[in-house]
């Protein structure tokens, strides 16, 4: 009987350590990107959009067939405007989107109508072999345009007449 226990205590012990070490090779997810205070409200960084610091962004990962979440993770800009989140596990079956939270500008905290996301993938079956995944920027915007956008805003009208 004291046979029957040791060799069950072996046999556990060889199961918690698969356990861990399988549990410490599900793949991690660097995911950055750059959130903006867009001064011109024109829905695109430009030459007048402010890096953002203190701004708060939600990865969210959703079922592709339910769209219920499977996995959110929270982070926030540095003074930079740059986020950075570490994502666990492969998300190959989710559609996996950073968005705006919170803006850290009083005056720069409208969300635009559209409800940016920038969408990300968090698998490795998928052609990108490395961990670090890179997200399109996000922009709170102002209530109002800054003056100076009108001459960006002709400067794009100009180029777009040359076409």
């Amino acid at each position: 009987m004291a046979r029957l226990t040791q060799v069950a205590i072996i046999l556990a012990a060889a199961a918690l350590c698969f356990l861990d070490v399988a549990a410490s090779h599900a793949p991690k997810f660097v995911v950055d990107g750059k959130v903006f205070c867009e001064v011109c409200r024109a829905n695109f960084t430009n030459r007048y959009s402010e890096p953002m610091a203190g701004a708060k962004v939600k990865l969210e990962c959703k079922d592709e067939v339910s769209e219920k979440v499977t996995y959110t993770l929270e982070g926030e800009t540095n003074d930079k405007g740059v986020y950075t989140l570490t994502a666990e596990g492969d998300r190959g079956e989710d559609l996996c989107a950073v968005t705006l939270v919170k803006s850290s500008m009083e005056d720069c905290a409208e969300i635009p109508d559209e409800k940016p996301a920038a969408d990300v993938t968090l698998t490795l079956n998928n052609g990108f072999h490395d961990e670090f995944r890179h997200a399109n920027p996000l922009a709170f915007t102002r209530k109002e345009a800054l003056p100076e956008c009108a001459e960006l805003f002709k400067e794009l009208e100009e180029a777009k007449k040359d076409e």
